[in-house]
């Protein structure tokens, strides 16, 4: 009976130890998330003070340090040191209203043959425009079924620059290039001020072609292409893509964000996490 005993004793003092042990290594767990979750809440903040203080840096009081396609900066936002780079959307080609030969330039910029590259901007003014009769070399609802697509082109502006990877002829490796070089944001086509000389060299091939099937030209507004990255301890890190437009001139100055697409890395908690591109 005594022995019994002795076993029952030295099995609750066993099992207390063990319920100790995992007592402190949960604590020890949840105390590690909420350091994370508060580190994540902390770069999250000083990204979004960082793009606020460079939008009105370069457009409400003209600070020559902040400049587009310029070299990355280092800021900081209270305690935290954040990586800052600004370039122009508007040194883009717009999706929705550039000319055909404008993006047969560009396909042709980036290494596509002239059959491929006329295909692909044929098949752009399709996905964008109604109607079921496709304009030549491009493609509707009827190509896109013979070709084994469950979808057909919309026949509406694009949403987003993502959209064009599922246009007709549209390949993984080709859209990886021609993605930086494109946007839906801005109001109409480049100029030959673009810092872009892919798209520079775009516009000179496209100039003075006969085209009716795009463009409206580029407007004053400036839009802004944001990019920061807030840096913690350790290898913890928040980058943010802002797109943004804004306007400080008036009497009631306003900012509006056009796009936001953000990456967490290790040492963070997010709940998403988007490509950024």
């Amino acid at each position: 009976m005594k022995g019994f005993a002795l076993l029952v004793v030295l099995w609750t003092v066993g099992f207390l130890g063990l319920l100790g042990t995992w007592i402190v290594a949960a604590g020890r767990s949840d105390t590690q998330l909420a350091g994370n979750l508060k580190q994540d809440a902390e770069l999250r903040a000083a990204a979004d003070g960082a793009v606020a203080d460079v939008l009105f840096q370069m457009l409400a009081v003209r600070n020559p340090r902040f400049q587009t396609d310029s070299a990355v900066q280092q800021v900081r936002v209270g305690r935290t040191p954040v990586l800052v780079r600004v370039g122009s959307e508007n040194d883009r080609i717009n999706l929705n209203t550039a000319s055909a030969s404008l993006l047969h330039a560009l396909f042709f910029e980036l290494g596509s043959p002239p059959a491929l590259a006329n295909q692909l901007a044929a098949a752009i003014l399709d996905w964008r425009t109604s109607g079921a009769n496709p304009r030549p070399n491009g493609a509707k609802a009827a190509d896109y079924l013979a070709a084994g697509r469950t979808y057909g082109p919309p026949g509406t502006p694009f949403q987003s620059v993502d959209e064009l990877a599922d246009v007709l002829g549209m390949t993984p490796d080709l859209f990886e290039r021609t993605a930086p070089h494109l946007t839906v944001l801005t109001d109409g086509d480049p100029d030959l001020t673009t810092r872009d000389p892919v798209v520079a060299r775009a516009l000179v091939d496209s100039a003075g072609v006969a085209d009716d099937t795009g463009g409206s030209p580029q407007t004053a507004d400036q839009v802004l292409r944001i990019t920061v990255t807030a840096v913690g301890t350790g290898a913890a890190r928040y980058t943010a893509v802002v797109v943004a437009a804004a306007d400080f001139q008036n009497a009631s100055p306003h900012v509006n964000i056009l796009l936001r697409n953000h990456t967490v890395h290790a040492d963070t908690t997010t709940d998403a996490a988007l490509a950024v591109r």
